[in-house]
């Protein structure tokens, strides 16, 4: 006896079409094809599974017939669920030892590490795609209306906009995707939502493909102190000011105090960091932890998510910023550049990210200037929330978050305070420029007064 003829065997007994839905044809073993073949038709036409002399009437070759007797003959007593879980177990160890074997006999040899690391996330998101991994959806007869306490503790707010954190929060596994137009503050929304994120005593992981690790961190630095970005930039602070920088930069570490005061005495802001960080540990469990790489593939967020959510380290939000530069892989797209299709797959890609680590994705997406999806809005199909930001010339102090899909909430637009010294965004409501200019009609109020 064997997994697959005794696993056919129970659904033909059973007549248990809920399984046999369940049950791809690669699972079983190719002497079973034609059989599968058959059995899957006559369920497909008259939505039932076949009896075994009803088989026996629709088979025509001999060889299917000798399968059909064989799978008759088998004597098996076991729940078919369980079944079709040994067998998806056996179709997967056999899949992950021939791509291994593949993979040691034509590539490991010539690969370095990076390279080595990427080909088996690769291995591994390929059968992930072959095999049905998702747990049985929860009977109707069990299923909660409401969320459990520590599930809806888990929601989080993005911190953008206080109005709308009131009326909408995140579930652990939803996927936001924003698009804008180059210099629209697609990279600030994620900056942002970092540091709204480590306020809340959260941790989160950004991806980024075009600015270092320095460069954001300034940007955090600037969004949460609300000191001119520029000035950190240039390092032209005044006292008050790196006084203010260095508290900050003592609030991301553990049992920092002592440091900070030391720093209060001599005042030189390169000893504090060099004593602080020898001295100190990040906080375990609130932490603005970014992740630069020009080459950023799917593989790689995940081999990184591996390791880091293995740590304890409370993360809140998953920012991917942002998701045309991200590849499916280190081979490049037939197709070229911001190739639409791989697009759409990286979307669905950030979108089992979400769900398998429990924890919300984040990620902009390019659009034209006037806020048309560059590529295809295929991207948009897996996403939870979908935006568009809209940006006004810097004097008018706004930046607007166009709703243009949630699939479970308000289906709602904001329009936030934008500080262009410190580019902080919200969480404070702005009226825009066109609201401002009907409100100076109604009220005779010059625009700027609003």
């Amino acid at each position: 006896m064997n997994i697959a003829s005794a696993l056919i065997k129970r659904v033909l007994e059973t007549s248990d079409g809920e399984i046999w839905n369940e049950c791809a044809q690669h699972y079983f073993p190719p002497e079973y094809s034609s059989l599968y073949k058959i059995i899957n038709k006559h369920y497909t036409k008259f939505h039932a599974i076949p009896t075994f002399e009803e088989l026996s009437f629709e088979i025509r070759d001999a060889a299917t017939k000798e399968t059909l007797f064989a799978v008759q003959a088998v004597d098996v007593d076991v729940e078919t669920s369980l079944l079709l879980h040994y067998l998806k177990n056996e179709y997967t160890q056999a899949e992950i030892l021939e791509s291994l074997d593949s993979y040691v006999e034509n590539t490991v040899a010539f690969e370095d590490a990076e390279e080595s690391v990427e080909e088996l996330h690769q291995i591994v998101m390929d059968i992930e795609a072959k095999v049905d991994l998702q747990p049985p959806a929860e009977s109707m007869q069990r299923i909660q209306l409401f969320e459990t306490e520590e599930e809806y503790s888990r929601y989080v707010t993005l911190g953008l906009n206080a109005d709308f954190d009131i009326q909408h929060q995140f579930t652990p596994k939803d996927l936001i995707l924003v698009g804008g137009f180059r210099g629209s503050g697609k990279s600030l929304t994620c900056n942002n939502i970092a540091v709204n994120m480590f306020n809340t005593g959260k941790s989160s992981i950004t991806y980024s493909t075009e600015m270092d690790k320095r460069v954001i961190l300034r940007r955090m630095c600037s969004i949460s102190t609300g000191i001119d970005a520029s000035k950190i930039r240039g390092r032209n602070l005044n006292v008050t000011e790196w006084n203010i920088l260095a508290a900050w930069w003592a609030s991301r570490f553990a049992d920092s105090n002592k440091v900070l005061n030391l720093y209060k005495d001599h005042k030189s802001f390169d000893k504090f960091h060099s004593k602080l960080t020898s001295s100190c540990e990040l906080l375990p469990e609130q932490q603005l932890d970014v992740v630069y790489d020009p080459n950023l593939t799917i593989g790689k967020i995940q081999a990184d998510l591996d390791k880091k959510m293995k740590r304890n380290m409370n993360v809140g939000i998953i920012i991917i910023d942002y998701l045309n530069k991200v590849k499916l892989n280190i081979t490049p797209s037939k197709r070229g550049a911001f190739d639409w299709m791989e697009q759409i797959e990286i979307s669905s890609a950030l979108k089992n990210i979400a769900k398998t680590y429990e924890c919300p994705v984040f990620a902009p997406f390019q659009t034209t200037e006037g806020g048309a999806i560059s590529f295809a809005k295929g991207i948009l199909i897996d996403a939870d929330a979908g935006y568009i930001l809209k940006a006004y010339e810097k004097s008018d102090r706004c930046i607007t978050f166009e709703n243009i899909k949630m699939r479970d909430g308000p289906d709602i637009s904001f329009t936030s305070v934008m500080n262009w010294s410190s580019l902080k965004m919200g969480p404070e409501s702005a009226l825009t420029p066109e609201d401002k200019e009907a409100e100076a009609k109604k009220t005779g109020e010059s625009i700027e007064d609003l």
